[in-house]
């Protein structure tokens, strides 16, 4: 999972470095556009259109029946059974494109999550960064520490949250991405912190072993599960304040957006479903 991450974080790096460059609300559009035409072009060669096609013919007869013969209950109830039959059928005609595409968008929601859900750190915010050891670790004997590093600075002393965390308060000083490194004699362990407009994705997480952790925050490789540290968290990371993103309203704007441009060119490319 942790190589599969890393190739498709550098894809969508390559994807955005022109994307960048443009308004957020813009490049989330044309993204979203551009995947629901794929999704659209997934239906129409995974799946038998011919028989799609047939399916819908079947429901459009039955509507017609039940509309011209509301009077004749068993004429009625028989176009209804055809009805649901005729959906079943076209569910099933449409379950290989959506379990093509369901790993790959997936795998490409996390991705956009890293734009579009939380925005990098402003010069003088804080953050509280936690490391989470590992279950038998005890926090309090061990010798973790954050030296001096340039773009922010971590202040207060270190307070043990548990005997399974750790815990810093940082202030962001600089703008750009910065590596955090956290200590433990000759041990190393590392976090990015995205702070300014020069830190364009960002992820509040760097995870441990657990797969659904690996799923949502792809952008740094995870820990082993052998490691003292099991994850690194930035919390409160803040999450983007616009009316198309942050929370989760960017998988909203994502989802409204494919569907219309899928919408529009279906009958463009000719597809049925």
């Amino acid at each position: 999972m942790g190589t599969l991450n890393g190739i498709m974080t550098a894809v969508f790096d390559a994807i955005y470095a022109p994307l960048n460059v443009l308004p957020h609300w813009f490049s989330l559009t044309l993204l979203s556009g551009m995947l629901g035409v794929v999704a659209l072009l997934v239906v129409k060669y995974a799946s038998n259109q011919t028989a799609i096609g047939r399916v819908k013919d079947d429901i459009k007869a039955n509507m017609l029946a039940i509309k011209l013969f509301k009077d004749e209950m068993r004429v009625m109830f028989g176009a209804q059974r055809r009805l649901i039959w005729a959906a079943l059928r076209m569910q099933y005609h449409m379950l290989l494109p959506v379990l093509v595409m369901f790993i790959p968008f997936v795998l490409m929601a996390a991705q956009m999550g890293l734009r579009y859900q939380w925005r990098p750190l402003e010069v003088g915010e804080e953050v509280v960064l936690t490391a989470v050891l590992q279950a038998d670790a005890d926090g309090s004997s061990l010798d973790l520490q954050i030296p001096e590093q340039a773009g922010f600075k971590a202040h207060d002393r270190v307070r043990v949250t548990s005997d399974q965390s750790v815990s810093w308060h940082l202030r962001a000083e600089e703008d750009g991405v910065h590596t955090i490194e956290i200590t433990n004699g000759r041990e190393t362990f590392t976090k990015n912190l995205g702070v300014g407009k020069g830190a364009r994705r960002v992820c509040p997480v760097r995870p441990g072993p657990g797969f659904l952790d690996k799923l949502l925050y792809p952008a740094e490789a995870p820990f082993a599960a052998s490691s003292l540290v099991q994850s690194i968290r930035l919390e409160p990371y803040p999450d983007r304040d616009s009316w198309y993103a942050g929370a989760d309203w960017w998988l909203v704007w994502f989802l409204v957006v494919s569907i219309v441009f899928a919408l529009v060119f279906k009958p463009v490319l000719k597809v049925k479903f």
